[in-house]
Formats: C-alpha cells, structure tokens, sequence
C-alpha cells in the first residue's frame, strides 16, 4: 500500500458521449458533440483511501484561491498546488512557474506561495512542503 497519492492535473475533464466507430470525414460546415464529464480520479482515490496523504493541482485562471480551497475540501485532500494559467509569465508556455499551496485545516499551515522560479525550482520547494507536511501528519 502507499502512503502517498500525488495527483497531476487532469487531461481531459470531459469526452465526447459516443465515440465515432470511423474517422469523421469532413462533409460539414459545422458540427455539434456532445459531451460527458470523465471520472474524477483524484476525488475518487481521496475518498476511497482516507490513510493516504493525498496532493492535487489546479490550473485556474480566475478566483484561483476560492477554486483551489474548494478542490481541498470536495476532495478531502492535504493539500493543493495551484497556478495561474492566465498569467504568461509563468505555466505553460514558460520555463518558470509560481504556485499557491493551500493546506487541509488538519494542518497548521493556511497556505504557502511559491514566487515565480523556474521549474525545477518550484518542484524542489512543493517537494520540500509535502515532507515536512507529511511529517507534520505523522508527528501529530
């Protein structure tokens, strides 16, 4: 069994209802899908395994604190990195990212903001916060 579960964003929060048996030619000017919402792994392995330290993430482009701290608790996380993908300076399109981390009330901690860095930096500081939070967890 694993003590710890760290979740990545999800790829797809959506697919199509049915999926096409044959490549859709192209024969109209417009087309509608219809879609359905995907299985939420996260909030599924949260809840199924309560003895698991569980992390998420949130890419949010709006309200990121109020998204974030609702994603912690529907999910009963530990905690939840979350970044501004609005932002162009950092994410997607950059070598640097910042990140907000917002910690379940179980914790001492409210929140942690990672400053703009590259990478591999952010990494090492989110890798640094869940030690010492799960040490915290153990050491309680």
């Amino acid at each position: 069994m694993a003590d710890i579960f760290i979740a990545t964003a999800a790829v797809a929060d959506y697919r199509t209802e049915e999926a096409a048996p044959q490549k859709i030619k192209k024969t109209q000017d417009a087309m509608t899908l219809s879609l359905v919402k995907n299985p939420d792994i996260l909030a599924t392995i949260s809840l199924a395994h309560p003895a698991l330290f569980v992390v998420g993430f949130a890419a949010e482009t709006q309200d990121i604190e109020r998204y974030a701290r609702g994603k912690l608790v529907s999910k009963d996380l530990d905690l939840i990195a979350c970044n501004d993908v609005s932002r162009a300076d950092i994410g997607f399109a950059s070598d640097d990212n910042a990140m907000q981390v917002f910690f379940s009330e179980r914790y001492e901690h409210d929140s942690v903001t990672l400053e703009k860095a590259s990478k591999d930096k952010i990494a090492e500081q989110l890798a640094g916060i869940i030690g010492e939070t799960i040490w915290q967890r153990h050491n309680a």
